[in-house]
């Protein structure tokens, strides 16, 4: 709970409401249409929330994914809106782990850039989940990977909170050896 409550806080810290658009054109009301309409954008796609989830991911899973999808359901003239993608549904479809250009689901060129993203249809811990066929090919144009580097040439992602793991260990087994006492 208490790592929970650090993640969460940290989270709403960063992100906050939301981001905002600040126009600086020579036209005040140009401006003001687009910062407003921008705004009413950021509300139809819950922005905020989808930010927070994915800062919270990055914390907790070391990396976040969105993927960049056309939603016709949106009511807004602008139907771009962000998925969310759990870190695990982003895996490789083959089992090979000969193939260095092919990193736990990204699939890398030459030089290290991404090429494709392999993202599970279903998540591996559901009820429905079937691996064959079961993977859908993302352009890195249409996906948001958010992470941070530790080491030069690194892939996998290390979550931010793994250092502090075993003080949490040691913080829950103080908070139940004081509710044991006061009973």
């Amino acid at each position: 709970s208490y790592a929970r409550g650090i993640v969460l806080t940290l989270a709403n810290d960063v992100v906050g409401t939301g981001p905002r658009l600040q126009m600086l054109t020579s036209s005040d009301q140009v401006n003001r249409a687009v910062e407003r309409e921008f705004d009413n954008w950021v509300r139809q796609v819950s922005l905020a929330e989808k930010l927070r989830t994915m800062r919270m991911a990055r914390t907790q899973d070391g990396e976040a994914f969105a993927v960049l999808v056309n939603n016709p359901v949106l009511d807004y003239e602008v139907k771009l809106d962000l998925r969310l993608i759990e870190a695990d549904q982003v895996t490789s479809p083959t089992l090979s782990l000969l193939d260095k250009n092919e990193v736990d689901g990204i699939r890398l060129d030459e030089y290290g850039n991404p090429q494709a993203y392999y993202v599970l249809r279903e998540h591996p811990g559901g009820n429905t989940w079937h691996f064959r066929n079961n993977f859908q090919t993302i352009p890195p144009s249409h996906m948001i990977h958010a992470f941070r580097f530790a080491l030069p040439g690194q892939h996998l992602r290390v979550p931010q909170i793994t250092l502090s793991m075993p003080f949490f260990a040691r913080l829950r087994r103080f908070t139940l050896a004081l509710l044991s006492a006061l009973d």
